[in-house]
Protein backbone atom coordinates (compact mmCIF):
# COMPACT_ATOMS: atom_id res chain seq x y z
CA UNK A 1 0.00 0.00 0.00
CA UNK A 2 3.05 2.23 -0.47
CA UNK A 3 1.96 3.40 -3.50
CA UNK A 4 -0.54 5.38 -1.80
CA UNK A 5 1.90 7.73 -1.66
CA UNK A 6 4.29 9.65 -3.92
CA UNK A 7 6.41 12.36 -3.45
CA UNK A 8 4.86 13.74 -0.66
CA UNK A 9 1.39 13.26 -1.90
CA UNK A 10 -1.37 10.94 -1.86
CA UNK A 11 -2.91 8.99 -4.33
CA UNK A 12 -6.43 8.78 -3.30
CA UNK A 13 -7.18 5.92 -5.97
CA UNK A 14 -4.44 3.91 -4.24
CA UNK A 15 -5.36 4.34 -0.93
CA UNK A 16 -7.21 1.46 1.45
CA UNK A 17 -9.19 3.66 3.13
CA UNK A 18 -10.93 5.22 0.44
CA UNK A 19 -11.93 1.99 -0.92
CA UNK A 20 -12.83 0.58 2.33
CA UNK A 21 -14.77 3.93 2.39
CA UNK A 22 -16.66 3.44 -1.19
CA UNK A 23 -17.82 -0.56 -0.64
CA UNK A 24 -18.76 0.73 2.62
CA UNK A 25 -21.03 3.27 0.87
CA UNK A 26 -22.02 1.55 -2.23
CA UNK A 27 -23.17 -1.17 -0.21
CA UNK A 28 -25.13 0.87 2.58
CA UNK A 29 -26.78 2.61 -0.30
CA UNK A 30 -27.78 -0.91 -1.51
CA UNK A 31 -29.60 -2.21 1.37
CA UNK A 32 -31.23 0.87 1.99
CA UNK A 33 -32.60 1.03 -1.38
CA UNK A 34 -33.98 -3.07 -1.03
CA UNK A 35 -35.34 -2.48 2.55
CA UNK A 36 -37.34 0.91 1.06
CA UNK A 37 -38.17 -1.16 -1.61
CA UNK A 38 -40.07 -3.73 0.78
CA UNK A 39 -41.37 -1.46 2.66
CA UNK A 40 -39.14 -1.02 5.57
CA UNK A 41 -37.36 1.84 6.15
CA UNK A 42 -34.78 0.65 8.42
CA UNK A 43 -31.40 3.04 8.05
CA UNK A 44 -27.46 1.19 8.09
CA UNK A 45 -27.28 2.04 11.82
CA UNK A 46 -30.49 0.62 12.88
CA UNK A 47 -29.64 -2.82 10.67
CA UNK A 48 -26.24 -3.21 12.59
CA UNK A 49 -28.49 -2.58 15.84
CA UNK A 50 -30.61 -5.45 14.91
CA UNK A 51 -28.07 -7.58 13.85
CA UNK A 52 -26.36 -7.84 16.88
CA UNK A 53 -29.86 -8.24 18.95
CA UNK A 54 -30.71 -10.97 16.65
CA UNK A 55 -27.17 -12.79 17.69
CA UNK A 56 -27.44 -12.14 20.93
CA UNK A 57 -31.25 -10.87 22.36
CA UNK A 58 -31.39 -8.96 25.62
CA UNK A 59 -28.03 -6.80 25.86
CA UNK A 60 -27.40 -3.58 28.14
CA UNK A 61 -27.15 -0.28 25.54
CA UNK A 62 -23.78 0.12 26.38
CA UNK A 63 -22.88 -3.43 24.86
CA UNK A 64 -24.72 -2.47 21.68
CA UNK A 65 -22.76 0.79 21.33
CA UNK A 66 -19.64 -0.64 21.32
CA UNK A 67 -20.77 -3.71 19.18
CA UNK A 68 -21.72 -0.93 16.23
CA UNK A 69 -18.96 1.58 17.46
CA UNK A 70 -21.55 4.12 18.09
CA UNK A 71 -21.28 6.90 20.82
CA UNK A 72 -24.05 6.48 23.62
CA UNK A 73 -25.77 9.21 22.18
CA UNK A 74 -26.20 8.49 19.10
CA UNK A 75 -27.22 4.47 20.03
CA UNK A 76 -30.14 6.85 22.09
CA UNK A 77 -31.13 7.98 19.36
CA UNK A 78 -31.00 4.46 17.19
CA UNK A 79 -32.36 2.45 19.97
CA UNK A 80 -35.48 5.60 20.46
CA UNK A 81 -36.52 5.22 16.23
CA UNK A 82 -36.56 1.48 16.95
CA UNK A 83 -38.64 1.35 20.35
CA UNK A 84 -40.97 3.84 18.24
CA UNK A 85 -41.73 1.46 15.36
CA UNK A 86 -42.36 -1.29 17.90
CA UNK A 87 -38.89 -3.27 17.15
CA UNK A 88 -37.20 -3.28 20.09
CA UNK A 89 -38.09 -2.51 23.86
CA UNK A 90 -35.89 -1.07 27.37
CA UNK A 91 -35.77 -3.01 30.11
CA UNK A 92 -33.92 -1.88 33.33
CA UNK A 93 -31.41 -4.77 33.92
CA UNK A 94 -32.55 -7.19 37.01
CA UNK A 95 -29.36 -6.93 38.88
CA UNK A 96 -28.45 -3.11 37.94
CA UNK A 97 -31.77 -0.44 37.50
CA UNK A 98 -29.36 1.83 36.24
CA UNK A 99 -29.06 -0.15 33.27
CA UNK A 100 -31.00 -0.53 30.42
CA UNK A 101 -30.86 -3.73 28.37
CA UNK A 102 -32.50 -3.62 25.02
CA UNK A 103 -35.10 -6.44 23.62
CA UNK A 104 -36.10 -7.24 20.19
CA UNK A 105 -40.10 -7.05 20.13
CA UNK A 106 -42.34 -9.74 18.10
CA UNK A 107 -41.70 -7.62 15.32
CA UNK A 108 -38.35 -7.08 15.92
CA UNK A 109 -37.74 -10.76 15.83
CA UNK A 110 -39.68 -11.16 12.85
CA UNK A 111 -38.22 -8.65 10.76
CA UNK A 112 -34.84 -10.69 10.62
CA UNK A 113 -36.59 -13.27 8.17
CA UNK A 114 -37.47 -10.70 6.03
CA UNK A 115 -34.49 -8.07 5.81
CA UNK A 116 -32.03 -10.65 6.02
CA UNK A 117 -33.45 -12.65 2.40
CA UNK A 118 -32.86 -9.29 0.80
CA UNK A 119 -29.24 -8.82 1.31
CA UNK A 120 -27.90 -12.13 0.98
CA UNK A 121 -27.99 -10.82 -2.44
CA UNK A 122 -26.25 -7.61 -2.38
CA UNK A 123 -23.62 -9.04 -0.40
CA UNK A 124 -23.18 -12.17 -3.61
CA UNK A 125 -23.60 -9.53 -5.91
CA UNK A 126 -20.43 -7.67 -4.24
CA UNK A 127 -18.24 -10.59 -4.25
CA UNK A 128 -19.22 -12.22 -7.40
CA UNK A 129 -16.04 -13.36 -8.80
CA UNK A 130 -13.97 -13.47 -5.95
CA UNK A 131 -12.46 -16.14 -5.04
CA UNK A 132 -12.68 -17.47 -1.38
CA UNK A 133 -9.38 -17.20 -0.59
CA UNK A 134 -9.39 -13.88 -1.42
CA UNK A 135 -12.57 -12.91 0.50
CA UNK A 136 -10.76 -14.31 3.44
CA UNK A 137 -7.43 -13.09 3.13
CA UNK A 138 -9.23 -9.62 2.65
CA UNK A 139 -11.28 -9.99 5.85
CA UNK A 140 -8.16 -11.33 8.17
CA UNK A 141 -6.26 -8.35 6.63
CA UNK A 142 -9.06 -5.64 7.20
CA UNK A 143 -9.05 -7.35 11.16
CA UNK A 144 -5.85 -6.51 11.54
CA UNK A 145 -5.35 -3.17 10.19
CA UNK A 146 -8.55 -2.63 13.04
CA UNK A 147 -6.09 -4.27 15.72
CA UNK A 148 -3.48 -2.24 14.64
CA UNK A 149 -5.36 0.91 14.77
CA UNK A 150 -7.49 0.30 18.36
CA UNK A 151 -4.10 -1.05 20.20
CA UNK A 152 -2.18 1.88 19.56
Amino acid sequence: MKDQFEDGRIIVDNAIGFWIHRVYQASRNEMYRAFRAQGEDVTPEQWAVLIRLWERDGQPQTELSAATFRDAPTMSRIIDGLEARGLLARRAHPEDGRVRVVHLTRAGKALESKLVPLVEPIVAGMVAGIPERDLSITRDTLRAMFANLIDR
